[in-house]
Formats: C-alpha cells, sequence, structure tokens
C-alpha cells in the first residue's frame, strides 16, 4: 500500500510554502537596507548579509518551485484527474512549458518520487529562510568596529 497522500492534501501542504517566502522577502529587504544605509559596516558583517541575501535568492527559486507544484497538483484536481492519468498530464504540461525534456523513453515516475520531491523542496525553501534569518542576524550582532 502506498504512503502517497491525494492530491488535495499535497497541494494544501505545499501552499504553506508562501509564508517562508514571504518572511523571506522581508528579510532580503533589510538585508538591502543595512548593506546601503549602514557606514563603516565591519567587513565580516558585510559578507553575512551578502550571505544572507544569496540564502534569500536560492528561496526564492524554491518558492517559485513549491508554488508551480502547487499549481500543478490544483490543476490535476480542476481536471478531476488522479493517479497515473494525472502523472501522464503533469509531465505533458511540464514538457509542453520547456521544463521537462521530451524523451519517449523516458519511463513515467510515481507519486511516490514526486511527492518525496516536492517535500524535498519545501523542505529546503524552509531551511533556506532559516539560514537567511540566521546569517542576518549574526550580521546585526557582529561587533562593528
Amino acid at each position: 500500500m502506498s504512503t502517497t497522500p491525494d492530491i488535495a492534501t499535497m497541494q494544501l501542504l505545499l501552499r504553506q510554502g508562501r509564508w517562508p517566502a514571504c518572511l523571506s522577502l522581508g528579510l532580503l529587504l533589510v538585508a538591502l537596507l543595512l548593506l546601503g544605509t549602514e557606514p563603516g559596516l565591519a567587513m565580516v558583517a558585510a559578507g553575512l548579509l551578502l550571505a544572507s541575501m544569496f540564502a534569500g535568492a536560492a528561496q526564492t527559486y524554491h518558492a517559485w518551485r513549491v508554488a508551480l507544484d502547487a499549481s500543478l497538483l490544483q490543476q490535476l484536481r480542476d481536471e478531476g484527474l488522479d493517479g497515473d492519468a494525472a502523472a501522464r498530464r503533469t509531465d505533458q504540461l511540464l514538457q509542453d512549458s520547456g521544463l521537462r525534456p521530451a524523451s519517449p523513453d523516458v519511463p513515467l515516475r510515481g507519486w511516490d518520487a514526486r511527492w518525496a520531491g516536492m517535500r524535498r523542496l519545501l523542505l529546503r525553501q524552509y531551511l533556506l529562510t532559516a539560514a537567511q534569518f540566521a546569517l542576518l542576524v549574526l550580521a546585526v550582532l557582529w561587533p562593528q568596529t
């Protein structure tokens, strides 16, 4: 028996990626403001702010991917598809948009593998947001000399 949740549950979980995306955008703006307005910023603190901004950019990519997966799942729900038909439709949509190469010899991935990939993206999004926050806090607390 498969432990893969249904498409509606997967979509609801992926929608939880909105919160770290919004938080990350705010942290990115704070880092930009600190870099632009803080005179005499220590080199280490400036490096930490830049690292925070890079973590924010990586988080933005993951947020886009998580939102794309959630939107694809919503479309599958709207079309009433489930199981292998939904997997084929997902591959077709990704191929039509150019996000997946069109290869007829590639076997159809099951939902267990797809769900593991979606969860991995969401987890990375949360971890990158946490890293961005930690780097920003370190930069603010770094002694200015």
